[in-house]
C-alpha cells in the first residue's frame, strides 16, 4: 500500500488504519474495495481529504483551507538553583522539534494523532531528557491550538545525598563542618531523576568542588579538591582535601599495657616546599593529660623512596636532639612504623599500625625509656 500526503512519523499510524480496514473489504468482483476505503478513510482520519486510486494508492490532503500554527508550551518542573538551569538548558530547542512535528499537520488530525505524536516526542524527550517522563495536553478552538507539555521525574530519583570527605590538612572537626555545609547546598538535587543526575554528573562535581574551594579552611591550607558523584536513590559524594604542601593533624592518645604512660593530647602542623627528595619541616606538640606537662619537637625529614621518610629533629622539654624514621602510605587505610632514636640518652621509641579510617589507628608501641616497655597505642584523630 502506497501513502502519501502524511507526516513521516504519522505514516506508521495511518497505515496501521488503512491496513487494517482494507484486510476487512471482501475482496469479490462485486466490491469496490478502493471506494469502500476511501470513504472510511475521510472518516477515520478527520482533517484531510482522502482519494484511493488502485494498487491501492492512498493519496491525504489538507481539508482545511488554512493550516493553524500550534503555540507548543514546555512546563517546567518544579526543580531549584542550579537543576532549575540544567533542565531550561537542556530543553532548548525542543518546542522547535515539535513545532517542526506539527507544522503541517490540520488541527483536526489531532482527535486522532495524538498517540503518534506522544509516541515521537517521547523520542525526542528520551534523547534530551533521560529519566524524565512527561504528558501532553493539546486544547483545540476555531483559531489556536495549544500543546502543553508536562515533566514529572521518573523513578528511581534521589532521595538523598551522603557526602563523605577526606582529608590530611584539615581535622575532623573541621571536616565534619564542611560536610554539614554541602548537604543544604546539594539540596536542588533532591527528588531528581537518577539517570539525570548521571548525566550532570560532572557539574555535580564541579559545583561540589567549587564550593569546598570557596571554603575558608580549604583556601587557607591551599588544599586541592577532588570530587567524585554517584547517583543513586542516596547518592554518593566523595571529597578529599589535600595539599602537597601543608599537612595538619590533632589527636588524642591512650596507651594500654605500658606503665606511667598518660593519655595525651598531640598537634602536628608540617610544610614541604616541593624541593628535590621532598623535604617536610615538621612541629609536634605532645600535651600529657594527667598534669599538662608539654613537648614540642621541630625537624626535618626527606623522602629518598617512595613512602619511606628519614630526618633529625629536636625536642623541648627534655632537650634532646633525634634521629627519626617512618614508613607510610598516602592511602587513608593502611599499615604504617616509625621510629625515633635520641643517640646522647640511648632512648628508642617506635610503633608499627594500622589507620583504620579517618579517626582511629591502633599502634603496637615500644619505649625503652624505662625499661622495654611493650603495649598497645590508640590514637582518636580530632
Amino acid at each position: 500500500m502506497i501513502i502519501k500526503g502524511v507526516p513521516d512519523w504519522l505514516y506508521p499510524a495511518v497505515e496501521r488504519g488503512l491496513v487494517a480496514v482494507w484486510n476487512e473489504i471482501p475482496d469479490n468482483p462485486n466490491t469496490d474495495r478502493e471506494g469502500t476505503l476511501q470513504i472510511v478513510a475521510s472518516r477515520l482520519f478527520t482533517g484531510y481529504d482522502v482519494k484511493v486510486n488502485p494498487a491501492p494508492e492512498v493519496i491525504f490532503k489538507s481539508s482545511q483551507s488554512k493550516i493553524i500554527t500550534p503555540k507548543i508550551n514546555l512546563i517546567l518542573p518544579d526543580l531549584r538553583e542550579f537543576a532549575l538551569e540544567w533542565f531550561k538548558n537542556d530543553i532548548k530547542g525542543l518546542d522547535s522539534e515539535i513545532l517542526n512535528l506539527v507544522k503541517d499537520l490540520p488541527q483536526n488530525a489531532y482527535t486522532w494523532a495524538d498517540e503518534a505524536l506522544r509516541e515521537q516526542i517521547s523520542i525526542l524527550v528520551k534523547k534530551d531528557l533521560p529519566g524524565w517522563e512527561f504528558s501532553q495536553q493539546i486544547f483545540i478552538s476555531h483559531e489556536n491550538t495549544v500543546i502543553n507539555i508536562l515533566f514529572r521525574p521518573e523513578t528511581p530519583v534521589i532521595i538523598a545525598v551522603e557526602p563523605e570527605l577526606h582529608s590530611r590538612i584539615l581535622p575532623a572537626m573541621l571536616r565534619n563542618d564542611l560536610q554539614s555545609k554541602i548537604i543544604p547546598a546539594l539540596n536542588p538535587l533532591i527528588g531528581i531523576p537518577v539517570k539525570w543526575a548521571d548525566v550532570h554528573k560532572n557539574e555535580i562535581e564541579i559545583f561540589s568542588r567549587d564550593f569546598l574551594e570557596d571554603r575558608n579552611a580549604v583556601t587557607n591550607m591551599k588544599g586541592n579538591v577532588k570530587i567524585s558523584f554517584k547517583s543513586a536513590a542516596i547518592s554518593s559524594l566523595e571529597a578529599s582535601v589535600d595539599s602537597e604542601k601543608f599537612l595538619f593533624n590533632l589527636w588524642v592518645a591512650a596507651y594500654a599495657g605500658i606503665d606511667e604512660r598518660y593519655p595525651e593530647f598531640g598537634a602536628l602542623f608540617s610544610y614541604r616546599p616541593g624541593l628535590e627528595f621532598n623535604p617536610e619541616i615538621f612541629s609536634e606538640l605532645n600535651l600529657a593529660l594527667n598534669d599538662f606537662e608539654a613537648l614540642f619537637r621541630l625537624g626535618v625529614n626527606f623522602e629518598p623512596v617512595k613512602n619511606f621518610r628519614a630526618g633529625i629533629g629536636f625536642q623541648w622539654g627534655d632537650s634532646e636532639y633525634f634521629l627519626m624514621a617512618k614508613y607510610s602510605t598516602e592511602r587513608l587505610k593502611n599499615y604504617y612504623a616509625w621510629w625515633r632514636w635520641y643517640p646522647d640518652i640511648k632512648i628508642h621509641e617506635s610503633a608499627a599500625g594500622y589507620q583504620f579510617d579517618e579517626h582511629i589507628a591502633i599502634e603496637l608501641y615500644f619505649n625503652n625509656s624505662d625499661g622495654n616497655n611493650f603495649g598497645l597505642r590508640g590514637l582518636w584523630y580530632l
